[in-house]
């Protein structure tokens, strides 16, 4: 009976040991840009932060955070 929970054991250890190793082999990584050579910067009007496209807005023609509480 003690060699029957014993391997019971072992399995589960080595169970939660390879299931541990093989999630830290799958990364979340952000998807590439689109283009070969990335996405275009600008500089924010406001703050003079430098953001990807994606992430500002347009305020009178001109490139500001979009998401920046900081950027008055």
């Amino acid at each position: 009976m003690g060699r029957v929970l014993l391997l019971i054991l072992i399995g589960i250890a080595l169970w939660w040991l390879l299931r541990g190793f093989f999630r830290s082999q799958v990364r979340d990584e952000k998807p590439a840009a689109q283009s070969a050579l990335g996405e275009d910067m600008v500089r924010c009007a406001r703050c003079g932060v430098n953001l990807p496209r994606s992430e500002s807005r347009d305020e009178g023609g001109k490139p500001v955070c979009a998401s920046n509480p900081q950027c008055r």
